[in-house]
């Protein structure tokens, strides 16, 4: 199948590219990625600026462009200037380096490419690893693109897919358990650098509150967790309610 990869940590990421090599040994793959790390940048457009855009040549089986912009920039841009040449049947986001669990998912530029992929009316996936180092990224893109191959069947673009891989050595996980969001909560913290700068610092806490099943904890127990996102936000239970009043 022909797949269209991104992610948010940028082209050079060994992430995306060990993915796109795995990938290439039994589908076709495009990848069109930030030039540069764009986590936490969420679902944003670059609409005031002009975004340059330039292909990239590695020795490997794929074509791959260098998009200045954002994640949901780069699968806008392929699906309306690449796609004539490039049928995707896949948009795939990731290997991210660090986990989107929970609440993550609100600011994640891997899940957000996942859900334009959507938006756009394809089948889309985000995988994500939990830890930040490691050398384990070949297994990881293994197991990715196995996982891939069996959730494409499974797929539809009204939700995505969200794949977080433990950390664990050799990727080596307790399972597979599909599982809803949690809450990944941490201690914020806005310290000063220098007068009037402030960095943004803090550490993941845990949370009570949090079911037993869902992908926060699960995770920190070692699975590897799947969860079926929508972006219809809309709280229909409640716009339910509201049938009938009067503002």
């Amino acid at each position: 199948m022909n797949v269209l990869l991104t992610n948010d940590d940028g082209l050079e990421s060994d992430g995306i590219l060990r993915f796109a090599e795995k990938l290439s040994e039994k589908h076709k793959v495009l990848v069109v990625a930030p030039a540069s790390n764009n986590s936490a940048v969420s679902h944003s457009l670059s609409i005031f600026r002009n975004i340059k855009v330039e292909e990239v040549f590695f020795s490997a089986p794929f074509r791959a462009f260098r998009v200045a912009g954002t994640p949901a920039d780069c699968v806008k841009f392929a699906h309306h200037n690449l796609s004539a040449d490039f049928p995707i049947d896949l948009v795939l986001s990731g290997i991210n380096k660090g986990h989107n669990l929970g609440t993550d998912t609100l600011y994640s530029g891997t899940v957000s490419a996942a859900f334009e992929g959507a938006a756009l009316g394809y089948k889309a996936i985000a995988f994500s690893r939990v830890n930040h180092e490691g050398d384990d990224m070949a297994d990881c893109a293994r197991i990715a693109c196995e996982l891939a191959e069996k959730l494409f069947p499974l797929c539809g673009a009204e939700f995505i897919f969200n794949v977080n891989l433990p950390a664990c050595e050799g990727c080596k996980a307790r399972g597979v358990r599909f599982a809803p969001l949690g809450k990944q909560l941490y201690s914020d913290t806005f310290e000063e650098v220098e007068k009037g700068v402030f960095a943004l610092t803090g550490e993941m806490i845990d949370h009570d509150g949090n079911p037993r099943d869902c992908d926060v904890e699960l995770s920190r127990e070692g699975y590897i967790t799947v969860t079926p996102m929508i972006y219809d936000r809309t709280a229909y239970g409640m716009l339910e309610k509201l049938k009938g009043v009067k503002l």
